[in-house]
């Protein structure tokens, strides 16, 4: 305790209340407010003067980002500064409570209705600053605190990202490589997909008990990231009687590649409910379906296919070009018949790709692919939220190109 500054800006310090590879977090006292705050502080990375002035301008303007959300599940930030004595620093508001990674620790995996609340109340915190722009990077357990009545608050936004590529090169690297999804171990490219492999991680953590890539030593996890792919939920701990939809809901937001994941964190929360309500008993029913018996209704379905074929072939022998031509227009009207009878889940995923599809046509500048993938998106799921939330994105392309 012999470190512990007693002032940081205009901040009295009271106590540190914790430690970590990025520096302090301390309780403080604002006078001017009078009000408790944390202060975090990062510690001295030992840059020359010219990239450690780009690094508190890079810090300074995450920061601002930042301190524009203003959401109930997101820590708020108060003040950024730079003190003489601790370096860059930032003032959030105190939240009194625990961390998701204590809470784990002490009671397990979470049971089904507390991990869907924690999912979702982190959904909505991450689509809040997806809209704005803000990419948390740093997504894992301990970034989540919890207060006293449940309630679940993201915090630490907007500094795991160093302006100076070759500081990773160094050991630099600003985050957990067991949250960090693939793309940013190995090319250091932050996006909304990144941090939804991040949430994954997070959601497999609280499912199972168990981190999807586990390990103490940073290159080894951080290789397994990057190379291979996570054991199912309920296999890194089977004692947690996690559904087999649930495995495959959460992989699905581990995917190595980006444009598999979800199109949005409230669309992985949405799957992560239907796999809990909806799925396991239909599995379970097929799973008992008797071998004879599938063998059969192959069979006989091979048998019909078999004569409608004979029987096609038959026809277009005596009716010539005129009736091809009839099966093809035919044939057309069945795939328009077709899209009207996709499931609800088929038409939840169709949505998603189409959404893909507009998140890499904004990427690129396409504004005109990005809006017809929307309106395809819209046709196939009208209430999907994210939809809505792209079309601003896309405006806000437009306006920033007149």
């Amino acid at each position: 305790m012999a470190d512990l500054p007693t002032q940081i800006g205009r901040y009295r310090v009271e106590r540190l209340l914790g430690a970590g590879s990025m520096g302090n977090v301390y309780l403080a006292h604002d006078a001017d407010l009078d009000r408790p705050v944390a202060v975090k502080t990062l510690r001295d990375l030992a840059l020359d003067a010219d990239t450690k002035a780009v690094f508190l301008s890079r810090f300074q303007n995450e920061a601002k980002a930042a301190a524009r959300l203003h959401h109930p599940n997101i820590v708020q930030i108060f003040d950024v500064g730079n003190d003489p004595e601790v370096g860059p620093y930032l003032v959030f508001e105190y939240v009194e409570g625990h961390t998701l990674k204590e809470e784990l620790k002490k009671q397990g995996p979470l049971p089904r209705e507390r991990l869907l609340e924690v999912a979702r109340q982190v959904g909505d915190a991450l689509a809040t600053a997806h809209v704005a722009g803000v990419i948390h990077r740093d997504l894992k357990p301990e970034n989540l605190l919890i207060t006293g009545n449940g309630q679940v608050k993201l915090a630490d936004f907007g500094i795991a990202r160093v302006p100076n590529a070759d500081l990773t090169k160094e050991g630099q690297f600003l985050g957990t490589p067991c949250y960090s999804a693939p793309e940013t171990l190995r090319k250091g490219e932050y996006s909304e997909q990144s941090d939804l492999f991040s949430f994954g991680a997070v959601m497999y953590e609280a499912a199972s008990g168990e981190r999807a890539f586990p390990g103490t030593e940073a290159m080894a996890v951080a290789h397994a990231v990057m190379d291979r792919s996570p054991v199912p939920p309920s296999e890194a701990n089977r004692g947690a009687s996690i559904p087999t939809a649930v495995d495959a809901a959460i992989l699905r937001a581990l995917e190595k590649n980006p444009g598999s994941r979800y199109a949005s964190a409230r669309t992985f929360v949405a799957a992560l409910r239907q796999a809990y309500d909806g799925r396991r008993p239909r599995k379970a029913a097929r799973k008992r379906t008797s071998l004879p018996f599938v063998m059969v209704v192959t069979l006989a379905i091979f048998g019909a296919l078999w004569a409608a074929m004979e029987q096609c072939d038959r026809r277009k022998a005596g009716a010539g070009i005129d009736t091809g031509i009839a099966i093809g227009a035919d044939a057309g009207a069945g795939l328009d018949a077709g899209d009207s009878d996709l499931s609800p889940h088929e038409r939840e995923e169709a949505a998603k790709d189409e959404l893909a599809r507009a998140r890499a046509a904004l990427e690129t500048g396409d504004v005109a692919a990005a809006r017809a993938a929307l309106d395809a998106a819209e046709g196939f799921d009208p209430s999907n939220p994210d939809i809505e939330e792209l079309r601003t994105q896309v405006q806000a392309v437009e306006l920033d190109g007149g």
